[in-house]
């Protein structure tokens, strides 16, 4: 057996804890550090993951109430005929209209596309654009797609005018 002095004992007492000491840290104090460490990273990312969600979900509940209120005026809505033809009436431009033509779309969620095209032949200018207002401002799901004015042949202050208009009505 080898007899070891006093410093020597010393020497070996701070080599074995310093060697405890490293075992501790490598095995124990270390993955708590690391631990602590990544669950602050997924902490951090799930917030950033449940904000995202909320925001999604607010714009889910504003497409929802969109929709609705879609759904509402679409079914009280049967077509914009009788509505163009009741605007033109009251401006007294119902006798210059030549022609409107609905034509069905596509069904889609039990709403109906349906492209309504009229056309008015020496109408003056501000009529015209009164009905133009009257059809944009009314409270029918609609677009007016295309809007086509000329002067008409007849006379200088007199224009013919076809009017494209896209609407929405629940089937």
């Amino acid at each position: 057996m080898i007899i070891l002095n006093d410093r020597e004992k010393k020497l070996l007492f701070i080599l074995a804890g310093i060697l405890v000491t490293g075992i501790c840290y490598y095995f124990i104090i270390s993955p708590i550090v690391e631990f602590k460490k990544n669950s602050d990273d997924i902490y951090n990312r799930n917030r950033l993951k449940i904000g995202k969600l909320d925001e999604i979900y607010a714009e889910y509940r504003e497409i929802v109430s969109d929709k609705s209120k879609l759904n509402a005026v679409a079914s009280q809505s049967s077509g914009i005929g009788s509505m163009i033809d009741g605007i033109a009436s009251s401006l007294n431009i119902s006798s210059n209209k030549v022609y409107l033509n609905e034509k069905p779309g596509i069904i889609q969620n039990e709403i109906q596309k349906i492209t309504t095209e009229v056309k008015f032949e020496g109408v003056p200018i501000k009529a015209l654009l009164e009905m133009i207002n009257r059809i944009e401002r009314s409270n029918v799901p609609l677009k007016i797609e295309s809007l086509v004015i000329y002067s008409g042949i007849k006379e200088r202050s007199r224009y013919d005018s076809v009017i494209t208009i896209v609407s929405l009505s629940k089937r």
